[in-house]
């Protein structure tokens, strides 16, 4: 199959941003999108709207629906190169490429190959003289694609979209099993008299650390080590990697009860802020708060409550570009405790909502892997 390079496929048009002073254009409908906006694969809507004035009045563009945009400035760049194709007629702002074709060329199909190619797009970007992460055109038009036929790209874009269509529906199970969680919490305990109180005050809040990587001796071993992107709620019951004896010992690694509680303190992405329960022994890196078990809480009730205050928990995140939560943060992160009584109703009832959403998980994590097989497959002209 052979491959041209983007520049000879599409054209980029960056967007712009209508006057704030003017409001006029600012009461309208079509959809003006940012990167804050740039969270799916295919976007119907935005924050923010403009009017057809500010068409006429700025040289804003109107884009098709079907147009291809990718974030090419701001810090998520950092660690991610978000790229979606426009459902609806819309406008983009200045952080944002349009790619235009200027040959017969399926979107689905194209941007479905820039996706393909994510790991070696990252490695592009570079860092402008004020600190903030951009992709520059240059660097994009060289990027390579595959091009084979017109029913051909139409053919491998119809067999990725009915994989990511997978994918979907195990997030909206995702979701509705989270807002099942959520309502039997509110239920129960939605007009608490249970005061809040510090996850320090009633449990012991440690770290762990890791291995050094230069002494293979250090991994490969038993004993199971926790790193923050295995924290994704549920219950943890293996691991990706093992450590040894001299390699726990070396890095003054504790052995965690089972019934700790996790939380994820910093990482790409939604990592920082998830939680999790351990359900066996385990070590953990040093990006992994460990809330030790007591009397005083159920673990399935404490963790069930972090992650519905998952957005509080973000927030409360120190630093500047790559904020970070601390082990003070999470100590000092206020959560009801009702009688432990009332803790285990909880638990009983959302057991089998647990086991469920733990099921979810897996089967998502094998449709991820499926679909980045897929990708990799058409992107090599093997699909």
């Amino acid at each position: 199959m052979k491959s041209v390079a983007l520049g000879d496929v599409v054209d980029f048009y960056s967007g712009g941003t209508p006057s704030k002073s003017n409001a006029e254009f600012w009461k309208g409908e079509v959809p003006w999108f940012s990167a804050k906006d740039m969270k799916q694969d295919r976007l119907i809507d935005s924050a923010d709207h403009i009017s057809d004035s500010a068409f006429k009045s700025t040289s804003l563009r109107r884009l098709p629906a079907g147009t291809i945009a990718m974030v090419v400035r701001g810090m998520i760049l950092a660690h991610t190169v978000p790229i979606s194709i426009l459902e609806v007629p819309a406008a983009i702002n200045q952080d944002l490429k349009a790619l235009i074709p200027k040959v017969d060329v399926d979107t689905a199909y194209l941007a479905a190959m820039l996706r393909a190619q994510h790991a070696t797009i990252l490695a592009k970007v570079s860092t402008a003289a004020h600190g903030t992460k951009k992709l520059d055109t240059r660097v994009l038009e060289a990027v390579e694609i595959p091009l084979p036929t017109l029913v051909e790209q139409r053919r491998i874009a119809s067999i990725l979209d009915q994989a990511d269509a997978l994918r979907t529906k195990r997030r909206q199970v995702l979701t509705h099993l989270d807002a099942l969680t959520r309502s039997i919490f509110h239920d129960m305990f939605g007009d608490s008299s249970a005061t809040r109180i510090r996850i320090g005050d009633f449990a012991e809040v440690r770290s762990g650390s890791t291995p050094s990587r230069d002494d293979p001796g250090n991994y490969g071993g038993a004993i199971p080590w926790v790193k923050t992107g295995e924290v994704q709620g549920g219950v943890i019951t293996e691991t990706a990697e093992h450590v040894t004896e001299k390699g726990a010992a070396t890095a003054r690694l504790r052995l965690f009860p089972e019934g700790s509680v996790l939380v994820a303190m910093y990482g790409q992405g939604k990592t920082r802020g998830q939680s999790a329960i351990l359900g066996i022994p385990a070590t953990t890196n040093q990006a992994c708060a460990v809330i030790l078990p007591t009397d005083s809480f159920v673990p399935s009730f404490l963790q069930a409550q972090l992650a519905l205050s998952y957005g509080r928990l973000r927030g409360e995140a120190e630093g500047g570009n790559q904020p970070n939560l601390s082990l003070g943060r999470v100590a000092g992160f206020e959560v009801l405790l009702p009688d432990v009584v009332d803790q285990q109703a909880f638990a009983a009832r959302i057991k089998r909502t647990d086991a469920q959403r733990s099921s979810v998980r897996r089967a998502h994590a094998a449709d991820n892997e499926f679909f980045a097989s897929l990708q990799s497959r058409a992107f090599q002209g093997d699909l």
